[in-house]
């Protein structure tokens, strides 16, 4: 049985309106699986991002290592889920624990602080990137899994390589 994963999202907030409302809908999961160790250390916020998540999903907030224990679970493969992650380095992590992800998106990201913000080259409105940013999702691409730009399901995706080269 293959699983059910639809989509691996980059986006600083988690799990917000984009997210619990519009990408979740297009997707037609029931599951949000939020795989960050600071929000599933953090029991406000790991309920905060549950209570954002509608009414008819269910929110899961995990550490790495309980993120990597339930991808190899066989019963996570009935799951009909949408990961999210707020860093190319948890969206690396989860690609190398082996789960198949059929696309990695990019959404909100590098522009939480002003200082983190500082550090990282804009390549648009919504996107700053490190150059250790650029290389974890250019790992991802390597390994064979689609990374793709885009805000919403109704703007234009763009490829990890052309949006490389526009910020260049």
């Amino acid at each position: 049985m293959t699983n059910l994963i639809k989509m691996l999202r980059i986006d600083e907030r988690l799990v917000h309106g984009q997210v619990a409302l519009i990408w979740s809908h297009q997707l037609q999961v029931d599951h949000i699986v939020v795989v960050n160790d600071k929000a599933a250390n953090d029991p406000i916020q790991s309920a905060s991002l549950k209570m954002a998540t509608p009414p008819t999903m269910k929110a899961i907030v995990l550490t790495r290592d309980k993120a990597k224990t339930l991808f190899a679970d066989p019963r996570f493969n009935a799951l009909n889920s949408f990961i999210v992650v707020n860093n190319p380095q948890d969206a690396r992590f989860v690609v190398e624990t082996g789960v198949k992800i059929p696309l990695v998106n990019i959404g909100n990201f590098g522009r939480a602080s002003k200082e983190a913000a500082a550090n990282k080259k804009k390549y648009t409105e919504n996107l700053r990137l490190s150059d250790q940013d650029v290389a974890d999702l250019q790992a991802i691409s390597d390994s064979g899994t689609p990374v793709a730009y885009q805000i919403v399901p109704d703007q234009q995706k763009i490829p990890l390589d052309k949006l490389i080269q526009k910020g260049a």
